[in-house]
């Protein structure tokens, strides 16, 4: 699915959620990769389509003018009204009171009238975003960095790879996902082919990390997100020498430039492809494997982490032939 990014947008409080809007959400439910502003609720969205990631482009209706303790910016969709409150200190947008307007003003579950009785009782500073709310926005920050630094990864991987597929050889950094810091380290990819390069090419790829990032869950993200980029199957990737080589099968070299394209122009980040064959290897290594999530190697070659059922999966060829070939 296309990427909602959770940087500086409108976002309603888990308190406007449940109280105000009657939706329930759980901790449970809370998502870093699923941001609050995205929820499909009228003014929800209204919030984030009027306080977007540039402030210059702000729109609302004003303050609320019942609301004197607490400057609410006041936004409206269709028949909802909502009171969006700006941190100063950090910038976002944050919706902390939602309600519909009703019988003219006069009724009392009118939103309006709300505002007003809230700020009479003193109880507009009750609204404010919680520590709850704070550490969310912060998960889902630090998931959108992680998800916009991937579909750079996955731009920089599909063009190189042309550029390999025309050249014979290309190289790109890894970029980290935040801006200001050190580059994660640098990705070769090389095209071996004696004929048509996107038919039988044989593609190497060697991501050589900075030192701090070696061994580090952030430079194996990069590293995944690469060879995910490159060839989606979980298993075609062997690696010998600090080289990365995927096994022959998948799409040709050529095809999947122009798949990878397409997505990033979708800003769709690709999605790996999970193991669909039986694998032959040694018994007494499936049991630990099996047990402990290890990975085995099986006589085509590649590795294999056992999870599914082999008895529903078609054989894999390569395993098959050299099987009935052993003494």
């Amino acid at each position: 699915m296309p990427v909602v990014s959770a940087l500086r947008r409108g976002r309603p409080t888990l308190r406007a959620l449940r109280d105000d809007l009657q939706i329930d959400v759980s901790m449970h439910d809370l998502d870093a990769h699923s941001p609050l502003s995205s929820l499909d609720h009228p003014i929800v969205r209204k919030a984030a389509e009027a306080f977007g990631e540039d402030p210059g482009d702000d729109h609302h209706e004003g303050p609320i003018r019942s609301s004197t303790s607490v400057r609410l910016l006041e936004i409206k969709k269709r028949q909802w009204r909502g009171g969006v409150w700006i941190d100063e200190s950090t910038g976002q947008p944050w919706l902390v009171a939602a309600g519909l307007a009703k019988g003219g003003h006069r009724d009392r579950d009118d939103f309006y009238e709300r505002v007003a009785r809230a700020e009479a009782a003193g109880a507009t500073m009750s609204w404010m975003p919680t520590d709850v709310d704070l550490r969310q926005l912060r998960r889902e920050r630090a998931a959108a960095l992680m998800i916009e630094g991937g579909l750079e990864l996955q731009k920089s991987s599909g063009q190189f790879r042309e550029f390999a597929l025309a050249n014979g050889t290309s190289m790109f950094s890894l970029a980290h996902p935040k801006s200001d810091e050190l580059d994660l380290g640098v990705v070769t990819l090389t095209v071996e082919s004696d004929s048509e390069p996107s038919a039988d090419a044989e593609l190497l790829v060697e991501i050589d990390l900075i030192d701090q990032h070696k061994g580090s869950a952030i430079g194996w993200q990069a590293t995944l997100r690469v060879l995910t980029t490159l060839d989606p199957r979980q298993m075609a990737w062997d690696r010998g020498g600090g080289i990365y080589s995927p096994a022959p099968g998948g799409v040709p070299l050529g095809d999947r430039v122009n798949e990878v394209l397409d997505l990033v122009d979708r800003r769709v980040l690709a999605e790996s492809i999970p193991n669909d064959l039986a694998h032959f290897t040694h018994r007494r290594s499936i049991t630990e494997a099996t047990v402990n999530g290890n990975a085995v190697r099986a006589l085509c070659g590649s590795f294999v982490v056992p999870t599914r059922d082999h008895e529903a999966l078609p054989k894999c060829g390569v395993c098959e032939e050299r099987f009935v070939a052993l003494p």
